[in-house]
Parts: C-alpha cells; structure tokens; sequence
C-alpha cells in the first residue's frame, strides 16, 4: 500500500499534514482523506474528477470528568436500652497495690509549681569555665591605663 504524502500547512496548526492515497468507493466515486497536526480530518469526495462533497471532522472533545457530590454521612439512630441494674462489687487491695494507688494520687494532685520544681532538680547545668581575667596595665609611654587579658 502506498505511503502517506506529508504536506506542510500553517492553516490547522503548525506542522505537516498527512494525505492519504485516493481510495475507490464504487459508482466512479473516490475519496481522498486529510489529516491535519490538531487531530482534525478532511474527506473530500470527486466523481468525473470533479468535487462532489467535503466533510470536516474536528478532534475528538475530551471527556470532562464530573465531580462527585459529597453526601453527609447520617449516623443511624440508636435504640433506648435500658442500663443493666447491677451493683458491683467493694473493691479489696491487699498493703503493695495500696501504696502504688495511693502515690498514683498524690502525683495527680500535685501542684504545678512542685513539678516544676522537681524537673528542675534533675536538670544538670553545664559546668563553666572560668575564662582568663582581665587586668590593668599601664602603658609607660602614653601614660594611659589598658586592660590586658593573660
């Protein structure tokens, strides 16, 4: 089969179009198809070697994708059920269980300036060194006091 024959257009955008060979429809009728750089087709028709009929088709639309509407989410509501009525147990601590209850409580109610107090505690502190200290020296030509380090 014969290859396309590729012509440059600035008509339907910059670029070559490709023109395929003439087909042989019947009934003395041909056709000849164009296709252009933006995707759009040209079919023209000749009979008697004469144009008969032009048809253009543009590129195919993009198919815009539609947004879901959001649904609010309805909680499904809730049967009354009576609460079970039981009385449960005394609750018994043997001295081990007690003590770790009983300093579980005393670190609840504690108030902010004490655990303030107690992290500042553990905190340990760079320790610094002292630097070299600064004296004064008198300069015996001008007379005037400088401080030298050393």
């Amino acid at each position: 089969m014969p290859k396309d024959q590729k012509v440059s257009t600035t008509i339907h955008g910059e670029g070559t179009s490709r023109i395929k060979p003439i087909k042989d429809i019947g009934n003395g009728v041909k056709t000849q198809l164009i296709k252009n750089p933006d995707k759009s087709t040209i079919t023209q028709r000749y009979k008697d070697g004469k144009l008969v009929a032009s048809d253009y088709n543009p590129k195919k639309m993009k198919v815009k994708k539609i947004r879901k509407l959001k649904k609010t989410r309805v909680p499904r509501k809730l049967k009354k059920i009576d609460a079970p009525g039981y009385v449960s147990k005394p609750v018994t601590l043997d001295k081990k269980t007690q003590a770790i209850s009983d300093s579980r409580d005393r670190k609840k109610n504690r108030t902010l300036i004490k655990k303030v107090s107690d992290k500042i505690k553990k905190v340990k502190l760079p320790k610094i060194k002292k630097g070299k200290k600064i004296r004064k020296t008198k300069n015996l030509i001008t007379g005037k006091i400088n401080r030298t380090r050393g």
